[in-house]
This record gives C-alpha cells, sequence and structure tokens, in this order.
C-alpha cells in the first residue's frame, strides 16, 4: 500500500525515510473523531476564554539574544571496547518476527450465526480497544485457496462471491480479493478499506474472474491447473488496535463461493474446518543481534574494526527475510534533566529498495511508578541510507525530559512486505551501530513547539466567527503555541503587524491549569476586510532574559508566520495591460509547510504572475479548513467560500503534492465544478497531486468530478510496473499540446510515497469536448491530461482543466517548473503575466538523461516458482541472458535476439532448456550484447 503524505527528509548526513506520523504512544483515541487531527498528532483542547486579553499597543521591543546550548553532559557511554563477545554489558535484545496466525475461523464475530473466517484475533493488552478484538499494525496476512474452472462453456462467467464485514482504518489499511495471473502474478480484483458496511451486519459482494486468467489454467487440456485466489489483508505501520490509535475488527468473510454461471464451483461456510485453505503462517525467524569485531564495511574513509552490534546472519553475513530484531540498552539515570539526547554510530548498507530500514524508540519511568511507559517513537521515522559509511546520528527524546530512567531501544526490520509489496532480496544488505552515548542538558533557553493547525489560517470570510473576529485558526478563535521554559517564564508575546505596519504585541496568556505549557493569544476584536496581510511571530523570554522565537528567524531574517483575508490587492501596470488590483489566479497550496518551499508560488512570481495564495494548515487533518468550508454540524466548522466571491479568477490552482488522505475533499469539488462553470469569462483548473486521480477513483470522487470536471481517468497508482525503481524518470511535453518538446526529470525518489498515478483522458470527455494527453510518462503513458470544454479559440468562454498525476514539486529542473507554469498558464489557459518576468530560464529543453546498460537484480529473490529479470541497453543490437548452476554450467537461454535501446524484461521459471524443473540452490544469471556489455548477478531458487 502507498504509503501515504510523508516524504523523504535529510537531516545531518542522514536519510531519513518518513514514514505516515505517528502517534508516539498508545493513546486512547478520542469518543468522537472530528475534526480528525493530523495523522499521527493526539489532538489537544485548548480552552478560549469569552474575554480575549486587549493589545497593548506598544511597539516591539527587541529582545536578547538566545546564549548559546548548554553544554551536554554524557550519563551513559558504551563503546563495546575493553570486554569479551559474549558480555554484553546489560544490553538486552530479541526477535518480534513471530506472528500468530490471523486467519483462522471464529465464532466471536459472525454475520448471522455460525462461524467465519476472520482476519484478526484476540488480546488482552489491547486496552484502548472496546472488545480487544481486532488487527495489529503492519499486518499482511493471506487466505488462499484454488478451484478448477477448465470445464465452463464459452461465455459464461466465473464469480467469487462472499459476505463480509470490514473495520479497517480508512484509506490506510485495506483488503483485496486478488487472483493469480501466470504472467504478472497476483491479479486485485477488488479492494475495500474504511467499514464495509456502514450499517450493521455483512455486506454481500461477489468479484468477476477475467476469461484472460481463466484460459492460463487450462492452455493443455490433458493437464488443467485449479485457478488460485485469495483474500489479502494490508495494515501500516500505526493506528490499530495494537496502539490503541483505531478501535476496528478487521475482517471477516463467510460463504465463499466460486460459481460458474449456475454452477457452484466452490464453496465454504466455515463450519468444517480450515478444508484446504492456506493461511499465512509467520513463525518467528531469529534473534540475530550479537557483538562482533573485525566486521568489513565498503566505508573507505572509516575503519572500524572494534566491537560493534550486528544484526545479520553470521554465515551469510547479511539480512534475514521477514528480520525484526530490537535491541535494549540498559536503564540509564537521566536525573530528571531538562533535556535527553541519544547519540550513535550507524553503518549504512540499507538500499531504499532493499525495503530493510532500522528505528529508534525509548521509554522511560520516575521512581515509585509500576512499571515502564510504553514504547515511544520520537521522530516517527524510519530510517535507510545506501551509501555505506559510518554516520554519527543524534535523536532528542522529547518526553524523557523531567523523568528518572530512560531505555533506549535500536531496531531493524524488513518493511518489504509494508512497503515494497513483499521481502525483497537481502544479498549485501547490513547495518552496524557503536558508541552509544545518552547525553542530558541541566537547563536551556525557551523551547517553542506549534503545530499547522494552531496557526492563523487564509480567508475570505469578512465576518466574524469562531468569537469576535474574522482572523482565526482551523480550531479556534486564538493563535496557540506550546512553551516550555526550564529557567522559569518572564513573559511571552504574539507579535503581529497589518499590511505591512508596525508590529504591535499581545501577551501570551496560558490556556488552562491542566495545560499550563499551551499558552494563546488572539488579535483585537473585529471585522477585517478584504486585502488584509497579518504577518506574526511567538517570543517568550525566561527569567535570565534570553528570548526564543517562533519561527526562530523572525528577528535576524525577517522570517514570519503569515495569513490573509483574500481577495488582494496589487499594483496594476498599463505597461503589460493589467488595468485590475486584484488577482487573476488563485493558488490553494493543499500541501502548505509539507514542502521545503512552495515551487508553485516560485515559479509564478518569476514569470510575473498576479496571484492569490490559501494556505491549507494542516492539509491531512480533514477539518475543511479548504476554500470550500467544512460540512457544518461538527465541532468544528470552517465557513465556505461563496462561488461568486471567486468569480474574479481565471484560474485556480490547487496543489495537493503527495497527499494521500482526501487530497481534494468532496465540497471542495462541488466548488471547483460550480465555479467552472460559471458563464462570462474563461475559467481554467489546474490539479496537481500524486494521489488526487487514485482518491478520486475510490470513494472521494464528487458527481463525476475526475471524468466530467478534469477530463481524466485513472489507469493505477504506478506509472511503472512493479518494482518501483526508476527514481528519475523522464516526463515530456506530448506532441501537439503546449508542452511539446519539453523534457524534466522528475524526483521519485522515495518509491510508494512519490507513486506517480498513472491517467488517461475520460472517455465522457472525449464527447463533451476536447481532450488529451499533456504529459507522458517514460513508458508514453499519461502523466497529465487536458481538457476544454469549448475551445473555439480563447476568449470564447472557454473552460480548460489540466489533471497531473506528480507532484509540482517534484520536477528537478527549476527552468523546467517555469516553463511548465509559463506553457500551462499563457499558451493554454490564455493569461498574461502582470508583471515582467524576474528568473525564466532558457527556453531550451533540459537534457535527457542517457539510457544505461543495466542489469537489474532479479524480483523476487529467492523465488519459486518464477521470477522477473529486468535489463536496460543503451544501444540496438544482439543481446543474449543466459543461466548458470553454480558449477558454472549452462542451463537455460532466456534471450537471444535482437533488442531496441531501452528497458526490458524476461521471467524464468525455473526450468533447464529441456523444459525441466530445477532443484533450489544458487544460480547466476548474465547478460551480454553485441555493444560489448557484460553483467552477472546472483539469484537463489528456494522450493
Amino acid at each position: 500500500m502507498p504509503l501515504r503524505a510523508r516524504g523523504a527528509v535529510l537531516a545531518a548526513s542522514l536519510l531519513l525515510f518518513a514514514a505516515a506520523p505517528r502517534a508516539s504512544a498508545a493513546t486512547a483515541p478520542s469518543p468522537e473523531p472530528p475534526p480528525v487531527p493530523e495523522r499521527g498528532v493526539v489532538r489537544q483542547e485548548y480552552p478560549v476564554p469569552s474575554t480575549l486579553p486587549p493589545s497593548n499597543g506598544s511597539r516591539t521591543r527587541r529582545p536578547h539574544r538566545v546564549p548559546p546550548p548548554l553544554e551536554e553532559v554524557v550519563v551513559f557511554e558504551d563503546s563495546l571496547e575493553g570486554r569479551p563477545l559474549d558480555d554484553e554489558g546489560g544490553w538486552t535484545h530479541r526477535d518480534a518476527s513471530g506472528e500468530p496466525t490471523a486467519w483462522h475461523i471464529d465464532s466471536l464475530l459472525t454475520c448471522s450465526q455460525g462461524n467465519v473466517w476472520w482476519c484478526g484475533r484476540v488480546d488482552s493488552s489491547w486496552v484502548y480497544d472496546s472488545n480487544r478484538a481486532g488487527y495489529g499494525n503492519s499486518w499482511t496476512h493471506y487466505l488462499e485457496n484454488s478451484v478448477r474452472l477448465d470445464t465452463i462453456p464459452a461465455g459464461t462467467t466465473a464469480r467469487i462471491g462472499f459476505r463480509h464485514r470490514l473495520d479497517v482504518e480508512k484509506n490506510y489499511d485495506y483488503v483485496t480479493v486478488e487472483v493469480l495471473d501466470l504472467g504478472y502474478g497476483w491479479l486485485p480484483l477488488a479492494d475495500f478499506t474504511g467499514r464495509v458496511p456502514t450499517h450493521s451486519g455483512c455486506d454481500t459482494a461477489s468479484v468477476i474472474i477475467p476469461d484472460s486468467i481463466r484460459v492460463q489454467y487450462y492452455a493443455d487440456p490433458e493437464n488443467p491447473l485449479p485457478v488460485p485466489f485469495r483474500f489479502a489483508f494490508t495494515s501500516d505501520i500505526g493506528y490499530s488496535s495494537a496502539d490503541g490509535l483505531y478501535d476496528g475488527d478487521g475482517w471477516y468473510l463467510d460463504n465463499i463461493s466460486v460459481t460458474a454461471g449456475p454452477q457452484v464451483r466452490f464453496l465454504d461456510d466455515a463450519e468444517h474446518g480450515p478444508g484446504n485453505w492456506l493461511p499465512t503462517v509467520l513463525p518467528p525467524v531469529g534473534d540475530f543481534f550479537a557483538l562482533a569485531n573485525n566486521v568489513v564495511t565498503e566505508d573507505i574513509c572509516t575503519i572500524n574494526r572494534t566491537n560493534v552490534w550486528v544484526d545479520w546472519d553470521p554465515v551469510l553475513q547479511t539480512l534475514v527475510p521477514r528480520l525484526d530484531n530490537l535491541l535494549d540498552t540498559p536503564a540509564v539515570d537521566v536525573e530528571r534533566s531538562d533535556r535527553v539526547v541519544v547519540n550513535f554510530d550507524v553503518y549504512r548498507n540499507l538500499p531504499l529498495n532493499g525495503c530493510y530500514y532500522y528505528h529508534l524508540n525509548y521509554r522511560y519511568r520516575n521512581a515509585g511508578d509500576d512499571g515502564w511507559s510504553d514504547w515511544i517513537d520520537p521522530t516517527r521515522l524510519i530510517y535507510y541510507g545506501a551509501t555505506k559509511d559510518w554516520a554519527r546520528q543524534k535523536v532528542v527524546l522529547p518526553g524523557a525530559s523531567g523523568k528518572d530512567s530512560v531505555q533506549v531501544q535500536l531496531g531493524v526490520k524488513d518493511y518489504g512486505p509494508i512497503y515494497c509489496g513483499g521481502t525483497q532480496s537481502s544479498s549485501g544488505i547490513s547495518t552496524f551501530f557503536d558508541n552509544i552515548a545518552i547525553g542530558i542538558t541541566a537547563t536551556t533557553p525557551p523551547i517553542l513547539v506549534q503545530r499547522d493547525l494552531d496557526l492563523f489560517q487564509d480567508t475570505f470570510e469578512t465576518q466574524a466567527f469562531w468569537n469576535d473576529d474574522n482572523i482565526n485558526t482551523p480550531l479556534g478563535d486564538s493563535a496557540v503555541v506550546q512553551v516550555s521554559v526550564p529557567r522559569g517564564y518572564k513573559s511571552g508575546f504574539l507579535h503581529y503587524r497589518l499590511n505591512g505596519g508596525s508590529f504591535q504585541a499581545v501577551p501570551l496568556t496560558v490556556s488552562s491549569p491542566a495545560l499550563s505549557t499551551f499558552r494563546y493569544a488572539d488579535l483585537p476584536a473585529g471585522n477585517y476586510p478584504s486585502n488584509t496581510k497579518l504577518d506574526y511571530y511567538f517570543a517568550v523570554t525566561d527569567s535570565l532574559d534570553a528570548t526564543t522565537t517562533l519561527p526562530a528567524g523572525a528577528l535576524d531574517d525577517l522570517d514570519y508566520f503569515s495569513m490573509s483575508v483574500l481577495p488582494l490587492k496589487t499594483p496594476t501596470n498599463p505597461v503589460r495591460s493589467c488595468f485590475d488590483s486584484l488577482a487573476s489566479i488563485l493558488f490553494v497550496n493543499n500541501f502548505a509547510g509539507r514542502e521545503p518551499k512552495p515551487y508553485i508560488a516560485e515559479a509564478m512570481t518569476a514569470l510575473g504572475y498576479k496571484f492569490d495564495t490559501w494556505n491549507v494548515k494542516g492539509p491531512s487533518s480533514l477539518i475543511g479548513n479548504t476554500p470550500a468550508g467544512s460540512t457544518p454540524g461538527g465541532i468544528y466548522h470552517w465557513p465556505a467560500t461563496q462561488v461568486n466571491t471567486l468569480l474574479q479568477y481565471q484560474a485556480i490552482i490547487w496543489h495537493s503534492g503527495n497527499l494521500s488522505a482526501r487530497p481534494i475533499r468532496q465540497e471542495d469539488q462541488a466548488m471547483l465544478q460550480s465555479w467552472i462553470q460559471q458563464p462570462g469569462a474563461d475559467r481554467n483548473l489546474w490539479v496537481i497531486g500524486d494521489d488526487v486521480a487514485s482518491a478520486l477513483q475510490f470513494g472521494d470522487d464528487y458527481n463525476g468530478f475526475l471524468s466530467f470536471t478534469m477530463g481524466g481517468r485513472w489507469i493505477r497508482d504506478l506509472w511503472e510496473n512493479f518494482p518501483q525503481d526508476s527514481l528519475h524518470p523522464v516526463v515530456t511535453g506530448f506532441g501537439g499540446s503546449p508542452t511539446a518538446g519539453r523534457y524534466m526529470h522528475v524526483d521519485a525518489g522515495c518509491p510508494l510515497i512519490d507513486d506517480f498515478d498513472l491517467i488517461a483522458t475520460s472517455f465522457s470527455a472525449a464527447i463533451n469536448g476536447k481532450v488529451g494527453l499533456y504529459l507522458a510518462y517514460p513508458n508514453t503513458f499519461g502523466a497529465a491530461t487536458r481538457y476544454a470544454t469549448k475551445y473555439s479559440g480563447i476568449g470564447s468562454d472557454s473552460a480548460r482543466a489540466v489533471l497531473m498525476g506528480f507532484s509540482f514539486n517534484n520536477i528537478e529542473e527549476g527552468g523546467e517548473r517555469i516553463q511548465l507554469m509559463s506553457g500551462t498558464m499563457s499558451d493554454y489557459f490564455g493569461i498574461a503575466p502582470c508583471y515582467d518576468p524576474v528568473a525564466v530560464e532558457h527556453d531550451g529543453p533540459a537534457s535527457v538523461a542517457p539510457i544505461p546498460n543495466r542489469l537489474y537484480q532479479n524480483a523476487p529473490n529467492p523465488f519459486n516458482p518464477e521470477t522477473s529479470i529486468r535489463y536496460s541497453v543503451a544501444t540496438p543490437g544482439q543481446v543474449r541472458i543466459r543461466i548458470f548452476n553454480a558449477a558454472g554450467g549452462l542451463v537455460r537461454t532466456l534471450v537471444d535476439r535482437a533488442e531496441t535501446a531501452g528497458p526490458h524484461a524476461v521471467r524464468w521459471d525455473a526450468t533447464d532448456d529441456a523444459g525441466r524443473r530445477l532443484g533450489s540452490g544458487v544460480y547466476f544469471y548474465a547478460i551480454e550484447t553485441t555493444s560489448g556489455f557484460r553483467a552477472a548477478r546472483k539469484l537463489v531458487l528456494l522450493k
């Protein structure tokens, strides 16, 4: 499952792979879910008094500079030296890979009466689950069987039918019904997520087995084969019964049948035992953590022959499939200090596509406590790195402040079943740990922390709402900041200015005694008119007169938080026929706060466009603080923008980056549909995001928004065939479109996060207007589409839409971002810039990366019964790929033909040239071309 919204982060010299943000401890979910907090963030309630503190009207006094951070005191350090390898110095480690079989027959949950097949279990430790019955994190469990379909008359439809009930976290955990395609592996026929049905009881479902699958199994009439099918359950790394963040029962099935017309070929009502079903069985793979020395690495700069922690098979010296090992430090006294950090050395030979990553947790305890806290993930990140070097990593343990003792845990896990479609090859993959130290800091300057949801939100509303003004956050009337002041609180202010004027200061007020670290402030009451621009920052001073600001660069870099009451007015420019002070473009950034910089705004500024920006605070929260507002009746209700207010705009750009949770809500789809259909002017809509089309395809679509409004059609959630390993594909402009001749590299360096949608034009749009591709992936399939419902020329009240299946931010060349913006806004939408361009790069296309000569690792590996070998050749010519046994003997020639330049693939079914099945063992495959390219790799056949 794609991993949702999230991304890769570069910190220090270590590349952090960010999984879905998670709550750091098992916290009881709110009994009333709306509004949905940003996923992984436990929502706090901030009481706001009816009477707000008035502004003191004073000018801002420049605070004292923050002194340098105080020195850390190391309270635990273990270099692992000076002791034999069997003396682990109080460290403990264990294997966490074993799991109970999830699919089983049970009568606890039922569709009517009797037994069902249930993917779930009862666990008494799941104290936040209402019935202790549910499912865990990181589950991938299958229930497999097969059925004979070889004697079905031509034209007869085969179906898999079942009754079921599903209760899982929507859009993150999901289930599928699959059949085995002999050429391409398991083929999903249907998928479900969330609650099915939404009412009580079970739902009846059926899926058709394609004829193209059935015929594969009776191609040899003398030896027909049964067709394998299975039910697959997949959960991601958090929000389940196991961590108490989602109270769901999992998936249960009853009355499973396979029919061919009126004939019943298979029937199981779960009342007669397991039969021939094959549920996933996950026994423990073993604890491989151990001390070792003289470990050879590929780091030519650092040679570490001393003791280190390794976690590999000691014979093969590589990680083990399904590995999930945990390593705990001894308990460490941290003396109730203000700040606790852990530092350690790590050797990283963990390529992203290898799908073996490491992570870090900690737990704490105070004297007198009954036991330790739950394990807490301080960063909510998992880590990888293929640099094959030693690096020093530092992680702050925020919840350990003020505690007596902590323990730190390092873990190494095979995340392939979660993120990569199954375990990948572990050959040559490893990671080591050394020099672990825990440090404390006795006192620090003020520390300020804020969430996007607690900052003021852009709006078109000019009348007071929430309380007594129209400048509000998505959660209430006041901006909120969390303040930690170890040396004593002296003063704190919200400093603000309107429309570039002088800064004023409003004191920060404690929210409540129970939330003493949370402080709020608000602007004076009033109805702030449109064309109001607010800049603001927080500043807190401690008893030693040290001041910390948020943002940190508020004083030196003039870096402020901001919001606007839209629309804004900006200077006209008659020289360029720009006579209107209002902007012609609205940019809705539904990915605000998750990008290194707003590249869309940067490109429009460089081209001289006049535009308004609506930055959605906490875009994954689904509170509804977007232009269309939220649905009335919830705890929090953001007012909707009236369509008439938007009529000044010729174009609306909606950007969702790689956000996957409701990248464009149905309320916003309805608003945009109404806006683009209004008469009286050209209207142009550009929707961008690598999960927009897939979200619309699977339940989020309103009134045909994808097909009728955008003219698009979703094909699949991954632009290239699995496995996704084109990390920098070249996207090209489509001939005959305004992008023709453009070449741009697109960064897909975080697979399953940057899972670009493969899209096409919709059939219905072709009837109503002019449709076509706009951008294409290297496989020539659609990366973006264009749609014009009236196309007799600009100025004829046209309505045009562009749908892009990847994030604008992923375009690597700044010049290509600008050129794409120019081609779309000027050439296709017909909108002229208002100001002179300031940073347009050359018009020439970016150079296209040359096609490499490359032999890729086969997948899967190890394999049974077959595997795929991918390769690419730089020039056309004769290509030969052969398989050899461990003794060097030739067993199979897979390819011996002329190939065009580019990528190719071939499958091997573990047979020799005579068609005989080969035995388990190590084999080698080699490629040679007439151009002189030669390479070889190892593969493993297991039976």
